[in-house]
């Protein structure tokens, strides 16, 4: 009976109730799983922006907008998205396929498609709590306070327009004695226009006297003397992006007082008048090095690319004749490079991946440090493969129409060279490695050259650069004959005649050799070395009044000048 039921009576409306309460909790978890799947900025987007970009796309730095807030992000939007499918940004030009570098600037397939996602959604900025801390960046110096600062004695004024600049800064190093460096770190002074740097040191004054004259002192172009190097097989450049390091144990290099800071700095116009004031820091150890790497480069002169040609390749090889370990890497082309291949045949005869740069760009050339270095045995050889394109489809082309292309130091010219970073396995073996590598470099240029006579029997520099590579390899009378031709067709080249002075002062020849190095002089007055072999050129002449005199100048322009130094004194002596 209805009086004796065990269930409890149900109030109006029980149902009604339990079934709106059953659906809201139903919508509430639908809507919390779709706000989950939903892509915002604050959530999803800033993640990888402050982890990936922040570097450069914030105020102040080397990228034309910042990308901090959702503002930026939302304004910027379809060049997010293009450029980031596209893999043109981040801005990395090695295959990950073919090896891992220290730094790579690599977004995951997963982070594109969070772009497009948030584009295709509406570009929703998310809840406030979702978003990440701003990150923090290194102030100052990122490796701590540097044992060293050299900074550029005053700003250069980079003009508001025009071309890219080319300019290389001399600053003398204040040292008073011989330190190890285990690191440096570059500070570009202005990264709105400082594109790239390479960092060199010459312990000659002849980067000074080249830079003297100029507010502050530096000279332009991209050639620098033979006695601008990298010490110690280093690879010092700068990109922006690049973290500085320290040198692994035993790894630290010289510098000795006396050198001279050499920046080369490219430098791109803005469109407004920028100041440039660069700075590098130099970090000492007390530990000498125990080893030395070796900087070597595959390079290809010949270059001669037609209009209009897509597919214009160029390859080297080099056999290593010992051991070693493949630290670093480097290549470099101007605006034709297109596909870039470094690789390494082992002596099984296994072919091993070193590098691939599938879409070369000038604009973010780089050096690459290997996560782990690749291991390389005695008889294996180097490679490189470049492939250049001269068309309309290239859009990096700087020609339009397309216009033949040879090999040439400006940017408009081309060049092909792979730079490798090399550490003997056993420290005993690295001259051998340095004797071996420096023959091959002058055999080849000897192949190069006579190649180039054959076309030009008029080219004065082929003739010029012959005889050095002659010189170097024992062929002294072929040398001599190429320098007395180069100082022919180069009147007023103030090298071509130096060497051909200097040759016939070996040859004691000295009547001779006099007018040639008056000529030098009188065209590069800076050079020291010249004005020293002047100087003792009349020496053999008896005409000691003008060879003190000259002597007393290669001292004036480099006080180190140590053989300028022993014949004054042998001078001054007899008299």
């Amino acid at each position: 009976m209805k009086g004796n039921s065990p269930l409890p009576r149900r109030r109006p409306g029980f149902f009604r109730s339990l079934h709106s309460w059953l659906f809201f909790a139903v919508a509430a978890l639908w809507s919390e799983a779709h706000a989950k799947d939903v892509v915002t900025f604050n959530r999803n987007v800033a993640p990888i922006l402050f982890q990936n970009c922040s570097t450069c796309h914030r105020p102040g730095l080397s990228a034309p907008f910042s990308l901090l807030n959702y503002a930026d992000a939302r304004k910027h939007s379809a060049e997010i998205v293009d450029v980031t499918q596209r893999r043109y940004m981040p801005p990395w030009l090695p295959d990950a396929e073919c090896g891992h570098f220290v730094g790579e600037r690599v977004l995951s397939p997963e982070s594109i498609l969070t772009f497009k996602k948030w584009v295709e959604g509406g570009m929703e900025e998310g809840r406030p709590e979702d978003l990440p801390a701003l990150p923090k960046w290194a102030e100052g110096w990122q490796l701590g306070p540097p044992d060293l600062v050299v900074t550029m004695p005053q700003p250069y004024l980079l003009a508001p327009e025009g071309k890219d600049v080319y300019r290389n800064f001399v600053i003398p190093i204040p040292l008073q004695k011989r330190h190890f460096i285990r690191g440096v770190e570059f500070h570009p002074g202005n990264q709105r226009v400082v594109h790239h740097g390479f960092i060199q040191f010459d312990s000659t004054r002849k980067s000074r006297g080249m830079a003297e004259g100029e507010t502050p002192p530096s000279f332009p172009g991209m050639e620098l003397p033979e006695t601008a190097v990298m010490p110690g097989g280093q690879m010092l450049g700068w990109q922006p992006g690049k973290v500085p390091y320290f040198s692994p144990d035993g790894l630290s290099w010289v510098l000795n007082p006396g050198s001279d800071l050499v920046l080369q700095l490219h430098l791109h116009p803005s469109g407004k008048p920028e100041p440039v004031q660069a700075s590098v820091g130099f970090y000492f150890t007390d530990r000498p090095p125990t080893n030395s790497a070796f900087r070597m480069e595959l390079v290809r002169f010949d270059l001669d690319i037609p209009p209009n040609s897509t597919n214009y390749v160029v390859e080297h090889t080099y056999s290593l004749p010992i051991d070693v370990q493949l630290m670093g890497i480097s290549p470099h082309t101007h605006y034709l490079g297109r596909d870039l291949s470094g690789y390494a045949i082992l002596p099984t005869g296994e072919r091993k991946c070193l590098i691939h740069v599938p879409d070369w760009d000038f604009n973010w050339q780089g050096d690459y440090r290997f996560v782990d270095p690749v291991f390389l045995p005695k008889g294996t050889s180097l490679h490189m493969r470049y492939q250049f394109d001269n068309s309309t489809g290239n859009p990096r082309n700087p020609f339009h129409p397309p216009q033949q292309v040879k090999y040439g130091l400006q940017t408009t010219d081309e060049m092909a060279e792979l730079w490798f970073q090399l550490l003997p396995i056993r420290p005993a073996d690295g001259p051998i490695l340095g004797r071996d590598y420096t023959q091959f470099r002058r055999q080849f240029m000897v192949e190069y050259y006579e190649g180039r006579l054959r076309t030009n029997a008029r080219d004065g520099l082929a003739h010029l650069k012959l005889a050095s590579a002659y010189q170097f390899l024992g062929r002294a009378e072929e040398a001599f004959d190429h320098f007395s031709i180069a100082a022919r067709l180069l009147p007023d080249d103030a090298r071509a005649h130096y060497e051909l002075g200097y040759q016939y002062l070996m040859r004691n020849r000295f009547t001779e050799a006099t007018p040639e190095l008056e000529i030098a002089v009188r065209l590069d007055p800076k050079d020291h070395q010249s004005f020293g072999c002047l100087g003792i050129s009349q020496m053999g002449e008896r005409k000691l009044d003008q060879a003190e005199k000259n002597l007393e100048k290669a001292l004036q322009l480099n006080p180190d000048d140590t053989l300028a130094r022993q014949y004054l004194n042998q001078l001054k002596a007899g008299r």
